[in-house]
């Protein structure tokens, strides 16, 4: 979405403010307002403010759904702007908002990252949380909001479901995201297939994707979703016969044709595929092995 252009009516009560990732704005009573998530950086943060000014509204509450970088980039800025917002984000994820370093060090296995790892990309500015917050129901701003556990692409993230509209953050992405990133981003993969099955009975006439079109056809959302993380399943146990992690990923980007040129997209790439690979061994449908040094995974 252009700069200038307009917020997304959603509802009656809900915004969206769209683009390369997606944010809400909640309207709630006496020109109050909630946002959810706050995109990558400060210039996202800027079109969330002009939006509030456009609407005369003023937020009292953030609520960050998941600690990935590019949704609560924008907190810096906006907490700045607006003292009196109530941050509010998962257990665990508050952690990282708080210490945004602690993304690239988990990516990079625990060790200090290299450079191409710390930028904004992978690490924001840090961010209060003020309340920490689990599933279920959330009242703030005169409004009474569902919080909907959907972990899976992240370790904790909840979706916000506002009347018949679910905010539902990464739980699942629109089309042309699948099919620019043919392996979704995910850090639990049993938990990423239940997040679906959440978002498909959430009761919602339309859902708004972390990033992606916000859509009616909640039924082809998911199902769309779930044949994505059904191929990469399939790819990442395909390719084990005794192959080494680093061998597993290099099988799955040739079959999937994943872009892995630069460090950061190199090392989302392998968690998500370690992310299956753990799944697959929970599952009982492939073996670890350690020999000589050297880890290697095997079909059951």
């Amino acid at each position: 979405m252009a700069r200038n252009e307009p917020p997304v009516q959603l509802s009656e009560r809900v915004y969206a403010i769209t683009g390369a990732v997606n944010s809400a704005i909640v309207v709630g009573e006496g020109g109050q307002a909630v946002l959810v998530d706050t995109g990558q950086d400060s210039d996202h943060g800027r079109r969330l403010r002009r939006a509030l000014d456009e609407l005369g509204l003023t937020p009292v509450a953030i609520l960050n759904t998941h600690s990935h970088a590019d949704h609560y980039g924008g907190n810096d800025y906006l907490v700045r702007q607006y003292p009196q917002a109530v941050v509010h984000a998962p257990p665990f994820e508050a952690a990282i908002l708080r210490a945004p370093y602690l993304e690239p060090v988990y990516l990079f296995h625990g060790a200090k990252p290299p450079a191409e790892m710390t930028t904004k990309w992978l690490q924001a500015k840090p961010s209060p949380v003020h309340v920490e917050v689990e599933s279920g129901p959330l009242e703030v701003a005169g409004l009474r909001l569902e919080l909907l556990d959907v972990r899976g692409h992240a370790h904790r993230m909840f979706a916000v479901l506002v009347d018949d509209v679910l905010v539902a953050s990464d739980a699942v992405f629109g089309a042309a995201t699948l099919e620019r990133y043919p392996l979704p981003f995910g850090q639990d993969v049993g938990a990423q297939k239940a997040a679906h099955d959440v978002v498909a009975g959430s009761g919602a006439r339309v859902v708004l994707p972390g990033h992606g079109d916000a859509t009616e056809d909640v039924a082809g959302l998911v199902a769309a979703n779930a044949a994505a993380v059904a191929r990469a399943e399939a790819a990442v146990l395909g390719a084990c016969h005794g192959t080494s992690t680093e061998e597993v990923l290099a099988r799955v980007g040739d079959e999937l044709g994943l872009a892995m040129d630069d460090l950061p997209r190199y090392h989302l790439n392998l968690c998500t595929v370690s992310a299956y690979l753990s799944h697959l061994r929970e599952t009982g449908r492939v073996t670890a092995r350690l020999a000589a040094g050297r880890l290697t995974w095997a079909a059951a």
